[in-house]
């Protein structure tokens, strides 16, 4: 009887677990609407990428969650560029963009709450003025 309920089971995750996957693998969701010409939608998303990354920077950001989505909808749109791109310039922009997404997962995961210690522990106030020129160091 245990075996019998244990097979049932394994066939249905089995069964489910194609049906999820298989669908996600060979027919990806897409943005139909963004409708750029090739290079011009790779260029802006490539910019989006970049501005993302320097956001988080300059805000000091730890919220994961925003950059979940924006990167969601970044996907969507580059999946629809990849059906009419050179597949070379897709996949170098999508390994660019995973790469940024693993260093800002690692920086909200140690170097803000570092940022945020350094900032507490020197006093660092939002109104104080950056030098307008740096110096280079001797």
């Amino acid at each position: 009887m245990a075996v019998g309920i244990y097979s049932i089971a394994l066939v249905y995750l089995v069964i489910v677990g194609f049906a999820s996957v298989i669908p996600q693998v060979f027919w990806p969701k897409r943005d139909a609407s963004f409708d750029l010409e090739c290079a011009d939608g790779l260029r802006l998303l490539q910019h989006e990428v970049d501005e993302l990354r320097l956001a988080y920077l300059a805000r000091n950001a730890t919220d994961e969650t925003a950059l979940e989505k924006s990167l969601e909808s970044w996907d969507l749109r580059l999946n629809e560029l990849a059906t009419r791109c050179n597949e070379d310039h897709v996949h170098l922009l999508n390994q660019y963009r995973h790469r940024v997404e693993l260093g800002l997962q690692r920086y909200i995961r140690e170097d803000a709450p570092l940022a945020d210690r350094v900032s507490e522990a020197l006093g660092s106030r939002s109104d104080t003025q950056a030098p307008q020129t740096l110096e280079p160091i001797r």
